[in-house]
């Protein structure tokens, strides 16, 4: 089996960071117990409002279809590099409470796509782009034609406190008399525990 250039990228990648990672995960990749694996980090979440919006915090639950993070981090074991980000988007007349039951394939209103999206760890900026740049809904045909391709990779480490926000611009804010949905997704690998 031959691997393909990302995952060989992600590896010498991962090597470069490794002071970064956990003990225990620096122990399991120099004594070759883990490998990387496909894997799509996404978040679901209804939002309100204007300013700064927290995307995830230390009650954010792990919930298949809904949420892949734990809590505000990674476990132990879990190190992440990614290349694509998308940003979708759903609203609803009424209801609350919909993030794991309604289609994100609407295109963002203008107050949110002027906002920020940033995701960060520890201080250290992850990512730091307009909505706009990372919002592609209306111009895929495929869930592949959604994400943006990034220039460099990015990361983030197990155990370390993980912020994702939206920052909008001062004065503006959601139309609230609708109810807003994001589904963010990372797209990218993660090192796993290898099975014997």
């Amino acid at each position: 089996m031959r691997n393909l250039p990302f995952f060989t990228m992600a590896l010498e990648f991962l090597a470069l960071v490794a002071t970064r990672l956990s003990v225990q995960l620096r122990d399991d990749l120099r004594s070759n117990k883990v490998v990387l694996d496909d894997h799509t980090l996404e978040l679901k979440k209804e939002i309100s409002g204007g300013s700064t919006i927290d995307l995830m915090d230390a009650q954010t639950e792990r919930i298949d279809g809904i949420c892949s993070f734990d809590k505000n981090r990674l476990q132990s074991g879990r190190g992440f590099i990614f290349d694509q980000i998308a940003l979708n988007y759903a609203t609803h007349a009424t209801d609350s409470g919909l993030e794991g039951s309604i289609e994100y394939n609407t295109k963002a209103p203008k107050e949110l796509q002027n906002a920020l999206l940033i995701i960060s760890q520890d201080g250290r900026d992850v990512l730091r782009l307009p909505v706009r740049d990372v919002h592609n809904i209306q111009t895929g045909r495929t869930s592949i034609d959604e994400y943006k391709q990034l220039k460099s990779l990015r990361y983030l480490v197990d155990e370390r406190q993980i912020e994702i926000k939206i920052k909008f611009p001062p004065t503006v804010v959601l139309d609230n008399t609708k109810k807003h949905y994001v589904y963010l997704r990372l797209n990218g690998v993660q090192t796993t525990k290898k099975v014997d």
